[in-house]
């Protein structure tokens, strides 16, 4: 994804910022939650293809899904990119892991904590597995996530050894799992946008900036064309009444939410906090 992809999404999440239909847009926010909001947008999505993938394809894996997933969603960033990588890209990698590092920080309701019982890792242990990964896919140019991050030393060590044994799996995934060429494309993922409640504010333009954009079907077009997939899917753009994203396996229906990109845009106002270095101390007690 491209600059097409940004810049669309910033001018949908200036309009969705508006505090409602009969009221001026305030301040539009800075250029950095910004660009936090379009990477986590896009990371959520390549999160959710990684759990499509998995399960499609009946890829194998060991340990946790989600683990995996992430995993996938965080390649994913590279591969969209492909050959590009610019201190924009750079960027990119530190707003995703940010966001886990937010959400650890972030007071939650009952129904919004991750358990230790949870399929899902905890989000300081997301933050810091994103932290490590970034870091180790160019140690050489990207020290300075250790201290933007408060790696540890001890993790951060083993990092780029960590790095090369996703971007190895996923090269075997490629490799194995990929469409021949000379092969037609039987099945593909289909993009449904869902026309958004009245009680969304301005839900029509933002349904009008994602269609524009493109990058939905970009996505899913990349896909379709790359596997061999045993089914016809789906990937719905829909109000769900909840922040939320998910992928069910049971209908082959993948669903990224609208309250989604607003959740980004709420974190994303703590961004100037967080990168004064206003947070707590994140690091681990030394031992």
């Amino acid at each position: 994804m491209g600059a097409s992809w940004r810049g669309s999404l910033y001018a949908l999440l200036l309009l969705s910022t508006w505090a409602g239909a009969d009221t001026a847009p305030p301040v539009a926010l800075q250029a950095n939650q910004l660009h936090f909001i379009s990477a986590n947008a896009e990371f959520t999505l390549l999160h959710e293809m990684g759990h499509l993938l998995i399960n499609e394809l009946q890829l194998p894996v060991l340990g946790r899904e989600e683990d995996a997933a992430d995993q996938l969603g965080f390649m994913g960033l590279f591969l969209l990119a492909e050959r590009q990588r610019d201190a924009d890209f750079y960027a990119k990698l530190l707003d995703v892991a940010d966001y886990w590092r937010l959400e650890w920080q972030r007071p939650k309701r009952p129904d919004e904590e991750v358990y230790p019982w949870d399929s899902h890792g905890l989000d300081a242990q997301r933050f810091y597995n994103i932290a490590c990964l970034a870091y180790g896919s160019d140690p050489e140019h990207l020290e300075w996530i250790i201290s933007a991050t408060g790696l540890p030393d001890e993790r951060a060590f083993d990092c780029p050894e960590e790095y090369q044994q996703v971007a190895h799996a996923v090269n075997w995934l490629e490799q194995h799992f990929r469409r021949p060429a000379a092969t037609p494309i039987q099945h593909r993922i289909q993009v449904i946008y869902d026309q958004p409640p009245p009680s969304l504010p301005h839900g029509e333009q933002i349904l009008a900036m994602v269609r524009a954009s493109g990058e939905l079907e970009t996505v899913a077009k990349r896909a379709s064309e790359t596997f061999a997939l045993p089914r016809g899917l789906t990937l719905r753009l829909t109000s769900c009444g909840a922040d939320d994203a998910w992928y069910n396996r049971h209908s082959g229906e993948l669903t990224l939410c609208y309250e989604r990109l607003a959740h980004f845009q709420q974190l994303a106002q703590q961004l100037p906090r967080l990168r004064a270095g206003e947070t707590q101390q994140i690091n681990p007690a030394p031992r």
